[in-house]
């Protein structure tokens, strides 16, 4: 037997699968065989036809895959098979193909084989890591069509495989066609050679709560059907062929998980008010909705931050429709107690598809048109957006509106303009929607930090984004590991930016959060509680860690250790002192982090 191989990729869900490894051949090598002939001028409608025959139990295989899915997925991540049947029905696609056919006489295999692969050329070229994942929908659409024309069984393989015992399943990329599998029980992890964390391999693995790791390069290569596999997802490695300690260990580690969630249920039961009684609010991060039965496991009062982008993922290259945003704000006010806190559209550059962004790629597009700047240009997606979140504050006076990337007064006034101008188009057209709607921005950006007293005019509240408030005001890439230790959440002057920020939106009576990752980070939190922070909010299995925290402390001891950082002139001074001081005023400090964390 070969010695134990250890590869890395990225880790999707946190957990440790240990199964025998069945290696799923879903390749794309089925192309490279696509026959080539062409047909005489009698047949040639016959190729058509037989195209569009094949087009249409393509079709039905995807509802049917759609149907047996639907009591493990949400509607947003069945949304991914909607995506693929709009694909489908793609008038230019299926006219391009059919033309090609008439044109050159060629066979419909070959002439969809063609067409297909000069659309995921174009997806190649993209410079847009999303885009370039995403052509593995592509990939599965193609394959499934010239499998139904070929008249071939390799795409019932999924359909064949049974597992009786831990398996983990290993695979160049898990199609959205294979999903099916993933419902059995003894499937314990995932091993793919390609893919990353917006793959919809990612995105289903964390749904089905499934160990994975992607973007293993080789990794079909080097594991062998029967052998032993470990995938760890929250270390972003699979070991082939471990050892029985190894395999013990790794054992264990999952009990401890599974020991870890326990406690941390235990701790989501306490009341969020500190030992002198300042009640402080514990509110969840979420872009996905099964991260809404989290929220609610660990007890959280609310939705701090809903990431709206997802929708916008899920149906690229199209555009989310207003019904199609309306459904989902709508499952969120049936799901979500408190209130919900919805995030616009905040992609851009990189992070979208660029031909429905822009028709050119942005040299810079963390800094460039993304999020409410590519909203105001591109009006006809932001109208939507506004619309469906309007409609459906009509059903809970609990949905308030966030604005990011904000950078002053007269670009939060265009957009507050622009929300007005669509209040008008509904009221014009006795369409109902709350219209006390709060509104908020999120300071991101040096500049609105600079100015809370001025923003506080218009709009009533606050939610500070550390993770890129950091980066911009110290002028740091964090994913940069030439300069990354220049990231510095306890910087001088980012503390004293946070002070005044909390000062102002207490002097103009509006209320402010922290939904960084500072929020979530149990060494920030009697600083972040010094300064004057009551409103966290963060990944939902956060919450019980930092409200332990909260509810072990005094705000009077807490702003006493504020009052005393923001003394000290350099990061490294004020780090040592912090963690001096949680050692010292917070129980077991060093057990919850090592039992928790």
């Amino acid at each position: 037997m070969s010695p134990e191989t250890l590869i890395r990729g990225t880790g999707v869900f946190p957990d440790v699968g240990v199964g025998r490894v069945v290696l799923l051949n879903n390749n794309h090598a089925i192309r490279e065989m696509v026959p080539f002939y062409c047909a005489l001028d009698q047949d040639i409608q016959k190729e058509v036809d037989r195209f569009l025959q094949a087009v249409e139990i393509t079709k039905q295989e995807i509802e049917d895959l759609k149907k047996s899915m639907s009591q493990r997925l949400s509607a947003s991540h069945l949304a991914i098979f909607d995506a693929h049947l709009l694909v489908l029905e793609d008038a230019l696609l299926m006219n391009k193909t059919t033309e090609h056919i008439k044109k050159h006489r060629h066979n419909a295999e070959y002439a969809f084989n063609t067409i297909m692969n000069d659309l995921l050329k174009q997806f190649s070229d993209i410079d847009d890591t999303y885009l370039k994942e995403k052509s593995e929908d592509l990939h599965d659409i193609s394959r499934r069509v010239i499998h139904n024309l070929m008249h071939t069984d390799k795409l019932k393989e999924i359909d064949t495989i049974t597992v009786t015992e831990p398996t983990v399943l290993v695979a160049q990329v898990i199609h959205p066609s294979d999903l099916k599998l993933l419902s059995d029980p003894n499937i314990v992890g995932i091993a793919t050679d390609l893919g990353g964390k917006t793959t919809h391999t990612a995105i289903i693995a964390k749904a089905l709560e499934l160990p994975a790791v992607v973007g293993l390069h080789d990794v079909t290569k080097r594991a062998n059907d029967g052998e032993m596999m470990i995938v760890d997802g929250a270390e972003g490695q699979v070991l082939i062929r471990p050892t029985e300690k190894e395999i013990n260990q790794y054992g264990k580690k999952h009990k401890m998980r599974v020991q870890r969630m326990g406690e941390l249920e235990l701790l989501s039961d306490l009341k969020p008010v500190t030992l002198d009684g300042v009640p402080v609010s514990f509110l969840a991060n979420i872009e996905l909705q099964e991260e809404v039965e989290k929220a609610r496991f660990f007890n959280a009062e609310g939705i701090g931050l809903y990431r709206s982008e997802f929708i916008f993922l899920t149906v690229a290259p199209s555009l989310p429709t207003e019904a199609q945003h309306f459904t989902l704000y709508k499952s969120l006010v049936e799901k979500v107690k408190g209130e919900i806190v919805i995030r616009t559209l905040d992609l851009g550059g990189e992070k979208f598809f660029h031909e429905v962004l822009e028709t050119f790629s942005q040299k810079n597009p963390v800094l460039g048109l993304r999020a409410v700047r590519f909203c105001m240009k591109r009006q006809d997606i932001f109208r939507t957006q506004l619309r469906a979140i309007l409609r459906a504050s009509a059903l809970s006076d609990r949905i308030r509106l966030m604005f990011p990337l904000i950078s002053g007064v007269d670009e939060l006034k265009s957009v507050l303009d622009f929300l007005e101008t669509v209040k008008s188009e509904l009221d014009s057209e006795k369409i109902s929607y709350n219209h006390e709607l709060k509104t908020g921005i999120m300071i991101e950006v040096p500049s609105a930090a600079a100015i809370p007293d001025l923003l506080a005019r218009y709009v009533d509240f606050f939610s500070i984004g550390t993770n890129d408030l950091i980066q911009y005001f110290l002028a740091i890439d964090r994913t940069n590991d030439e300069v990354n230790y220049l990231y510095q959440p306890l910087h001088p002057g980012l503390i004293r930016l946070l002070r005044n920020i909390f000062q102002s939106a207490e002097e103009h009576d509006v209320r402010v959060s922290v939904c960084g990752e500072m929020a979530g980070n149990p060494m920030f939190t009697i600083l972040l509680l010094g300064l004057g922070l009551r409103e966290f909010s963060m990944t939902p299995s956060s919450i019980p860690v930092i409200k332990k925290i909260v509810t072990s402390v005094n705000t009077d001891v807490c702003k006493r250790i504020a009052s005393a950082a923001l003394k000290m002139d350099s990061s490294e001074e004020i780090e040592a002192y912090i963690a001096k001081e949680n050692r010292k005023v917070v129980p077991k400090f060093e057990h919850i982090l090592k039992s928790l964390l």
